[in-house]
């Protein structure tokens, strides 16, 4: 069954636990979305970008505490949102099992197309499974990973307050969608938001920061990214306190407030 648009449902999940969601088109406004899903009070907002079905096994060890005791920690004393893809793979699996085991509360919101997902009420046996650890879901038009990127680019600057918070993109490992998006949100003149990149979480995040530290590539693209981009650069070999404290300076100025109720 096809959720209706533009409304708010739930997603049980088997465990018990449920999540809301909300469907909507190409066409979309991203205030509307936030309120759609309860999430009208601004807040500080993270994105997360990189590494799902892709990302290896020896990646994905390496970067578990970073995400778990910097990413989770923070987003949680903090009352941040955080992005991600939503599905049941690598980056979104990590802060979503991070979720569940600390029993936080802080918003953490996947968004992927619907025709290539599946959840109860939604039968795709093609679909990759959604990430139970999520307080929220929103599904998009599309039939390809990649064509949700404008409303994660779009909900991070609304959940922000659109500059009432300050927000941020964070690059774990990841392939060439990572990389698009990385350019759209680092050098656009319109909207673009400082990345803190994951040094030896492997792929992308290890390409652009190895340009980073060498400060010219004969790659095109990702010398825009180091050229126009507000880049930062987190080793996993520095641990999670280093990644709390990368946030914790972009986010210092701002106290935590009573957090919206979530499933």
């Amino acid at each position: 069954m096809t959720p209706p648009r533009n409304k708010r449902f739930v997603i049980p999940f088997e465990d018990g636990r449920a999540a809301f969601a909300v469907h909507v088109s190409r066409r979309f406004d991203a205030d509307q979305v936030a309120r759609t899903l309860g999430l009208s009070e601004p807040r500080p907002t993270i994105y997360l970008t990189g590494g799902a079905g892709m990302m290896s096994q020896e990646d994905i060890a390496a970067t578990q505490a970073i995400v778990e005791r910097g990413l989770a920690r923070f987003a949680e004393e903090h009352n941040a949102a955080v992005i991600d893809g939503g599905t049941d793979t690598g980056i979104p699996t990590m802060i979503g099992t991070a979720r569940r085991k600390h029993r936080f509360h802080f918003p953490l919101i996947g968004i992927a197309p619907l025709e290539l997902v599946r959840f109860p009420g939604h039968d795709n046996p093609d679909g990759g499974t959604l990430n139970p650890g999520h307080s929220h879901f929103v599904l998009t038009a599309g039939d390809e990973f990649g064509d949700e990127s404008e409303l994660i680019t779009q909900l991070t600057d609304a959940l922000s307050g659109r500059g009432q918070y300050p927000a941020l993109g964070v690059l774990i490992n990841g392939g060439n969608i990572a990389r698009q998006e990385v350019y759209e949100r680092t050098t656009s003149d319109k909207l673009s938001f400082p990345l803190i990149v994951v040094e030896g979480s492997g792929r992308f995040a290890d390409i652009l920061a190895r340009a980073f530290y060498a400060g010219y590539t004969d790659d095109q693209q990702v010398q825009a990214i180091i050229s126009k981009g507000q880049l930062e650069i987190v080793s996993i070999n520095d641990g999670p306190e280093q990644m709390y404290a990368r946030l914790a300076a972009h986010f210092r100025a701002f106290k935590p407030s009573v957090p919206n109720a979530v499933p």
